[in-house]
């Protein structure tokens, strides 16, 4: 599935991908001479750039046609999704992207021009702190200038910077990016972060299948084996909330897919699971004991226990008492209205009631996050390539024993906890 913006298909603009075959690079290479004879052409410029200038232009040019191509690849009728943002364009902050400038503006203009390019919609602001970005649809052969192409054709850079910490969110749902300053904390934090990204680079992970190799997600961003280092982005300012990973290719595929389709070390994969692992991390902020069984299963017969997922989670993250049912949660409690929902979920785990409407979801989001950096350090240690996700990981299925073990071992030493919940699921059964 793409994203649609007003009714139009777009592919999400990646500033971070590269040629990786020698016959792109050297396309690539010749494509800016022929955006250089251009310019020269129409007369718009009237002096060569300066050597830093010329880099910083390479650079945009091979990022947008590498994102041209795989989007071609993929043969979606797709727009490309492009922020030309002000903010974007010429934010001086940690998070500025080299890709992007007035040399990355010129580019678009060129494209235009040279007809490889239709701008489909002009971006547009929507809140304050939100725009859409502009859309771009492709209208040249691209196979006059660049060979054909797979997924293997490209890498991808890490971001310039993998540690992000934004602000609470505001009236319309959005939060800002914090140009924070350096200290120890985020030196340590950083080196964490970049260590997994060297082992995932290193890593033999591969997606299989004809239609496996790369597709889009249902963010519009690719899916395909190149896009596997991690961000870690903390929450309202505070280097104690938030910090889940994201930026794996296999986070945002279907449950199913993951283990159809991905290969660790020529392996199938396994889950190795957390079981309900925020609404136990509450329980130990509470000092309380661990139930057993399903802690969603508020009815005791599996009914309606997605609705009680849902509600159990937003009562730990909201400030204040819940008044309305959090999204897409209602449909699944239809025997229940919000206040008899509510009244059960007090009654089914009143040892953490109290914490309930108390905002603490954050802080628990944290601990939950330092348990995967945690393990997925230990078992790359251990010589086991590790794919974490919020509260699991993927791991070849032979090495599945020696996560769950990891995982249980991280957890109680981390909670003081005489036991944790964890499941392995190898998929479907063939």
């Amino acid at each position: 599935m793409v994203t649609r913006i007003n009714g139009a298909l777009h592919a999400r603009f990646d500033p971070q991908l590269r040629a990786k075959a020698p016959e792109l690079e050297n396309a690539i290479k010749a494509f800016i001479r022929h955006l250089v004879a251009y310019e020269a052409e129409l007369g718009i410029r009237s002096r060569a750039r300066k050597d830093s200038d010329q880099r910083k232009f390479a650079i945009a040019v091979e990022a947008v046609a590498c994102n041209l191509l795989i989007s071609t690849f993929l043969e979606v009728d797709a727009a490309i999704a492009v922020p030309l943002d002000n903010n974007m364009m010429w934010g001086a902050n940690r998070y500025r992207n080299l890709v992007y400038g007035r040399h990355f503006l010129v580019l678009f203009d060129l494209l235009e021009r040279l007809k490889v390019l239709k701008r489909v919609t002009k971006g547009y602001r929507f809140s304050k702190t939100a725009k859409a970005p502009s859309l771009f649809k492709i209208t040249l052969d691209l196979g006059k200038h660049f060979p054909k192409v797979t997924p293997a054709s490209f890498r991808r850079e890490q971001e310039p910077e993998v540690l992000i910490l934004k602000s609470g969110r505001d009236d319309d749902g959005n939060a800002t990016l914090i140009n924070y300053s350096e200290s120890q904390k985020t030196r340590t934090l950083r080196r964490q972060l970049q260590r997994i990204n060297d082992w995932l680079l290193n890593a033999d992970i591969e997606l299989i299948g004809s239609d496996a190799a790369a597709r889009f997600g249902k963010e519009g961003e690719v899916i395909a084996s190149y896009r596997r280092t991690l961000r870690r982005t903390f929450n309202n300012k505070s280097w104690q909330q938030g910090g889940r990973l994201s930026g794996g290719f296999w986070m945002t595929m279907p449950r199913e897919d993951r283990f159809r389709q991905i290969r660790v070390n020529g392996m199938p994969v396994a889950d190795v699971d957390y079981q309900q692992l925020f609404p136990r991390l509450a329980y130990v902020r509470a000092r309380a004991p661990q139930p057993t069984g399903d802690l969603y299963d508020v009815l005791g017969d599996g009914t309606g226990r997605d609705g009680f997922k849902l509600l159990l989670n937003a009562l730990l993250f909201t400030r204040g008492p819940l008044r309305r049912w959090p999204r897409d949660c209602s449909p699944l409690l239809p025997q229940l209205n919000l206040k008899q929902a509510l009244a059960l979920l007090e009654q089914k785990h009143e040892p953490i009631s109290r914490l309930f409407e108390t905002g603490i979801g954050f802080e628990l989001m944290f601990a939950e996050s330092q348990l995967l950096i945690a393990v997925v350090t230990h078992l790359f240690e251990s010589g086991i390539p590790t794919l974490p996700l919020h509260d699991a990981v993927l791991v070849p299925g032979p090495d599945a024993a020696a996560a769950k073990a990891a995982m249980e071992y991280a957890f109680c030493s981390s909670t003081a906890q005489p036991r944790a919940f964890v499941k392995i699921d190898f998929g479907p059964v063939k």
